[in-house]
């Protein structure tokens, strides 16, 4: 699967989301910490899905609503580029300082 295909399915659960309207959160954007928390137990479903399905297509569906989430959060919060230089080591350094 390309990449465009995956951002096609990704933008399809997003508008799946957006048609289930706002009704948990009385029309409020999500925080960002209810964003993660969201992530958190759907990776979470992921991984019993996984475990307790034969075969991976329930797994990936999850997944597919994980993409989604992270998707609306980014749209919620305007998230900064990719710092160019930076390493993996200097942005683990950074978070456990």
């Amino acid at each position: 699967m390309d990449r465009k295909d995956v951002y096609e399915l990704i933008d399809g659960e997003r508008d799946y989301q957006d048609a289930l309207g706002n009704d948990r959160t009385d029309g409020k954007v999500r925080s960002i910490c209810e964003e993660l928390v969201l992530l958190q137990v759907y990776i979470q479903r992921a991984l019993e899905v996984w475990t307790d399905t034969p075969g991976d297509t329930e797994t990936r569906e999850m997944v597919r609503k994980v993409g989604a989430i992270a998707v609306r959060c980014m749209e919620n919060y305007p998230t900064p580029p990719r710092a160019r230089g930076r390493t993996q080591t200097d942005i683990y350094m950074a978070l456990h300082l």
